[in-house]
């Protein structure tokens, strides 16, 4: 899918946004077995790789330590950065020059922005290798024709549930086939059944609905038909009304805790969830890792869970695949690179980005980009983590959609919508008079095609 150039491109007010992204490949029958051009794999070679919260973030290392062992001759040093301040970071670096070899987009969002700055590498001929292979999403990555970053892990959101609740209060669990007037449904009898199961009904809910607007904004945009290029990139945000109208039901049916409540108390859904709090969740599948952990570690309760496939709209025609969206997390080259050590750095990339990388983040219970059955099967194998095909297939069998479009507005329009989700959730604005109002101030920035 070609990347939408906005024309009116947004100002860059800070100076130095100069880089980030460019890499492919690895692993896939589909994909040339040959290194990347000019890499020799016996030639000693050192390149460097940015990270964050080295201790909390394993993966990082574990990608560095597994492409050195399959290439022994190259060692891939890790750079920390804050996780909090990457961005910031990593652009000072780039405009100074000291920028590392490879180093992760941390999400979509400024993509074209980092494109257009002249500081990727082009590394189309690795993306070329995956061109046909079921086994990668590379949509939104294509810009101006060209390729500058691919993506090495993908957190699709699914809908986590309890599965000893849902026995106890004997309601049907959740499956394939679920659109969001079942969801509702279930909410309504396990709101009615739970206390008497033994649950509490002043603090365990049915539902827990985070206060981040992609849980509203953006299962609206994946599922509500029509393409960002009609709706998001246009500020016709119509489609979400319906989302919202929802979301308010199930508050003031205190299916979930209350927007403002999760909001101001700085609800962690983490706790919510892994405390038999609330009995389903739609959220990415990093979580899984992080239940698992924290089931092993005391931290969450002891109980029987699972994944089910995001419920779908009940406006449109249930879709063969189910429609969810996720965030893919990239890697990318720097066009400074030159040598064999770019050739090293793309060659990284490819690696990490395809079976190779993904079977190494499927031992870390983290989702991969690249995944096939062998993944799969590694990925579930930790004890603790749910095992039943129906978690299997909600967790790799999906159609997923950019959490936002790939485009020069969308780091604009979505700040905007943010206000606009504060504001509907809270009741000060009706979704039709929140949603008009977000149109107005997209189209006042002036970031629109005309």
């Amino acid at each position: 899918m070609n990347v939408k150039t906005v024309t009116k491109a947004l100002a860059v007010t800070t100076a130095g946004i100069m880089l980030l992204a460019g890499c492919g490949g690895g692993g896939s029958s589909k994909q040339a077995s040959s290194g990347s051009d000019g890499f020799d794999s016996k030639a000693k070679t050192a390149i460097t790789f940015a990270g964050w919260s080295l201790d909390m973030t394993p993966e990082f290392k574990t990608l560095a330590n597994g492409f050195h062992k399959a290439h022994p001759n190259v060692t891939v040093n890790v750079k920390q950065y804050s996780a909090d301040d990457y961005d910031k970071q990593l652009t000072a670096d780039i405009s100074s020059g000291a920028q590392p070899d490879v180093f992760p987009i941390k999400n979509m969002l400024k993509y074209v922005t980092y494109s257009d700055s002249q500081g990727l590498a082009d590394i189309s001929d690795i993306a070329k290798g995956y061109q046909g292979n079921k086994h990668i999403d590379l949509n939104g990555y294509e810009h101006n024709g060209k390729y500058f970053a691919l993506p090495y892990r993908s957190d699709t959101w699914v809908l986590f549930y309890n599965k000893d609740m849902f026995k106890k209060a004997g309601v049907e669990e959740p499956n394939a086939k679920w659109t969001w007037d079942d969801y509702t449904k279930a909410a309504k009898e396990l709101k009615e059944k739970l206390p008497a199961a033994g649950y509490d009904a002043n603090s365990v809910y049915p539902m827990y609905m985070h206060n981040w607007q992609s849980v509203v904004q953006s299962f609206a945009l994946a599922q509500c038909g029509k393409s960002a290029d009609s709706t998001f990139l246009k500020a016709d945000f119509s489609y979400m009304e319906p989302f919202y109208k929802r979301a308010l039901e199930w508050q003031k049916d205190k299916y979930t805790i209350d927007w403002n409540t999760s909001f101001t108390n700085k609800v962690q859904y983490q706790a919510q969830f892994g405390t038999q709090k609330a009995a389903m969740m739609p959220m990415g599948t990093w979580y899984a890792a992080t239940l698992v952990s924290q089931q092993q570690s005391g931290e969450a309760e002891k109980f029987s869970w699972g994944m089910a496939p995001a419920p779908q709209n009940p406006d449109k025609k249930l879709p063969k695949t189910p429609i969810t969206f996720g965030s893919p997390t990239s890697l990318a080259v720097s066009s400074k690179a030159t040598g064999q050590k770019l050739a090293a750095a793309k060659e990284f990339v490819k690696w990490a980005s395809g079976q190779g990388g993904a079977l190494e983040l499927a031992k870390l219970s983290t989702t991969p980009a690249y995944i096939d059955d062998k993944v799969t099967e590694i990925f579930f194998s930790p004890e603790g983590m749910a095992s039943d095909q129906a978690s299997k297939d909600a967790w790799s069998k999906h159609d997923m959609k950019m959490e936002a479009p790939v485009a020069t507005a969308t780091d604009t329009i979505n700040s905007l919508l943010k206000d606009t989700h504060s504001s509907i959730m809270t009741g000060a604005k009706s979704p039709s008079d929140g949603l008009k109002e977000a149109t107005q101030n997209v189209k006042d920035q002036g970031v629109l095609d005309e």
